[in-house]
């Protein structure tokens, strides 16, 4: 008697054990496409925010690039209204004449180093007049520089395999901006 009783008891704590088995694997199979959801949204938000920091770089590596090359444009053409220069092909001008377009590849190339898929047409470079004169006559001009990255598209890796949703997203318009070095206008 005591044996059929064991022997009960281990057949309903095995029969107890495989219900308990098959519940882990129903549990672990609802819970699987949730898990999967939110690492690979983990991954691909901690690659946005590093790509984020990459073009933020590139920007900043920009300005210092147009601080120390040739002016893009003639500084004695700067006035109160800023010359905004952009570059898909030939560099053109809001107003005012190019001096160096060689400047302008030189700022793209030192982005590109950081962030390879940047083109011309992404970047802006503006000089705005800072009406800060240390001559006191209008003999020299000290520029504020910005670089502007703009229209830039991230495309996302884990979600071109799911088909049916947009694979890439504009990333918002980075800008630095650093007043230049004062410069001596040539009459």
């Amino acid at each position: 008697m005591r044996t059929a009783i064991r022997v009960r008891a281990v057949r309903g704590l095995a029969e107890w054990w495989r219900s308990r088995r098959a519940t882990a694997a129903v549990e672990f199979a609802l819970i699987l496409p949730v898990l999967l959801l939110v690492t690979i949204g983990s991954l691909e938000l901690g690659l946005i925010m590093f790509d984020y920091h990459r073009v933020s770089e590139a920007t900043r590596r920009g300005l210092r690039t147009a601080l120390i090359q040739e002016a893009i444009i003639d500084l004695a053409d700067l006035d109160a209204t800023p010359i905004t220069c952009t570059g898909p092909g030939n560099v053109s001008c809001s107003a005012g004449s190019i001096e160096s377009s060689a400047s302008f590849d030189a700022i793209v190339a030192s982005m590109q180093e950081i962030v390879p898929r940047l083109a011309a047409e992404n970047v802006i470079v503006t000089y705005t007049n800072s009406s800060l004169d240390i001559s006191g006559n209008g003999d020299t001009v000290t520029p504020l520089i910005t670089v502007e990255v703009t229209g830039l598209e991230y495309n996302f890796v884990a979600l071109t395999y799911v088909s049916g949703l947009s694979t890439t997203l504009t990333m918002p318009s980075f800008d630095t901006t650093r007043l230049a070095h004062t410069v001596l206008i040539e009459s």
